[in-house]
């Protein structure tokens, strides 16, 4: 094969990628900022957080809890979690759904939707077009 052939089919393979994948930006996820009252503590920054990683408020909560082991709820703008809890602990919680329920396995980017077919769930990335089964804990 020529070089020159070989360069335009490169071209050609780069056009077709869509615009959303050659963005390397880098994800961050927000950390939590915490106020603690007696023996409760709250998300103060939790719609930011939510706004974020781009999911249904209820979907995460519902997963965040059960992981956290504990009950909790929204309120106004903020999360109220029963308990005491360390910044670092949650932080841990939301990058651990952010693996499983956000971020492409293939691409590594947060450019995803869950999908719901028959029983299971699926995260389809719009950016690489990957999709996998998500195992609902």
């Amino acid at each position: 094969m020529d070089l020159h052939d070989y360069n335009k089919l490169l071209d050609r393979a780069y056009e077709k990628i869509p615009e959303n994948a050659k963005q390397s930006s880098r994800f961050e996820i927000p950390t939590v900022q915490l106020r603690i009252e007696s023996k409760n503590t709250f998300i103060t920054n939790f719609n930011k957080i939510i706004n974020t990683l781009n999911r249904d408020a209820r979907h995460f909560l519902g997963i965040f809890l059960k992981t956290a082991g504990t009950m909790g709820e929204i309120r106004g703008q903020q999360l109220f979690l029963k308990g005491i809890y360390k910044e670092q602990v949650l932080n841990r919680l939301i990058e651990s759904y952010t693996k499983a329920y956000v971020l492409c396995d293939v691409c590594n980017k947060p450019d995803t939707q869950i999908q719901r077919e028959a029983k299971k769930l699926f995260l389809k990335c719009g950016a690489c077009g990957a999709r996998r089964v998500i195992k609902e804990k």
